[in-house]
């Protein structure tokens, strides 16, 4: 999430002279920048050989309209922002008084202008209470990833891994959709075994799954061990200490490799993965949440062993 708005306006504000020694430009400078402005953006519109409708180039150049009233906002509070300096070095005739405030608004401005950027959604919570897709940074010195944070179950601070809701997304999929992550990061999707397994092995972390029947009850299980290895253990599941209402039916799985449509790494004969979509199966499962949508979701202990809706979430302990 970056916070970039408040400081732009500081620093644009240093382009000003606090001092009141503020340069008077004339009439036909201001015309001659204005025209500057305007060439640079027609330019970008209205290029020469382009083969855009006028229909298309109308839009865009509306589009620059309506942009214009944030810049003009971003002006006026510069102005105020300026103002209210000006106002502090008056008032603060003591240079020692000046100089203390002058470091609180320079450390203010540092944290609120700084990119905020967060490994998970649990650090995210620092910043953000809504629930949302925000782009969340699980390798170090690389990469982004965008993933929706729940901020309102059980305390907040989740990171959605998986996310079944109407079988709108294929989930019968092969190894490097799994590993890369896919479908709608606001309806049903799968993080990504690669980013699982970068967010639980730099700490210790959480998974809470919540399920739904086709009456409508709900129940959960949490598991206060989960790991997920790395490519090179097929992405191996590390599961334990269970709690909740759903049943403890990621347990059989723990300790097993990942399988999915084009990679048969459970223990029995013939692919689990076919009646019971990509999971970490054994022979075969006592759960199975990435199941064929009409197939209905497995979990051995709810409602007839099936559920109608999974989340599948991790939280940084």
């Amino acid at each position: 999430m970056h916070w970039i708005l408040p400081c732009t306006l500081f620093v644009a504000v240093n382009c000003f002279s606090v001092t009141g020694n503020i340069e008077v430009r004339n009439s036909s400078r201001e015309e001659s920048r204005m025209e500057d402005i305007l060439n640079e953006l027609q330019g970008i519109c209205l290029p020469e050989n382009n083969n855009r409708t006028t229909k298309e180039i109308i839009q865009d150049t509306q589009k620059i309209l309506n942009n214009m009233v944030m810049y003009k906002d971003i002006v006026k509070l510069n102005k105020q922002l300026q103002d209210e300096i000006q106002w502090i070095i008056k008032e603060s005739a003591d240079e020692q008084l000046f100089s203390r405030i002058l470091r609180l608004m320079k450390r203010d401005a540092k944290g609120i202008c700084e990119k905020q950027i967060a490994k998970d959604c649990t650090e995210l919570q620092k910043y953000v209470l809504v629930s949302g897709v925000y782009k969340i940074y699980p390798y170090t010195n690389c990469c982004n990833v965008d993933a929706y944070c729940d901020m309102t179950t059980d305390g907040g601070g989740w990171t959605i891994i998986q996310r079944r809701l109407n079988g709108s997304v294929n989930f019968q999929r092969m190894w490097t959709d799994y590993e890369n992550g896919f479908g709608n990061l606001n309806g049903e999707y799968w993080l990504g075994n690669k980013h699982i397994q970068s967010l639980t092995s730099s700490g210790k972390y959480e998974l809470r799954i919540d399920l739904t029947d086709k009456s409508n009850t709900k129940k959960y299980a949490v598991y206060k061990t989960f790991v997920v290895g790395d490519a090179a253990t097929k992405y191996t599941l590390t599961v334990g200490d269970y709690s909740g209402n759903a049943g403890d039916d990621m347990a059989y799985h723990n300790g097993m490799k990942f399988s999915t449509t084009d990679q048969d790494n459970d223990n029995k004969i013939g692919i689990c993965v076919e009646n019971y979509g990509p999971w970490w199966h054994k022979s075969c499962c006592h759960s199975a949440l990435n199941r064929k949508f009409n197939s209905n979701l497995y979990w051995r202990s709810f409602s007839s062993n099936y559920a109608k809706t999974s989340v599948m979430m991790i939280r940084k302990l």
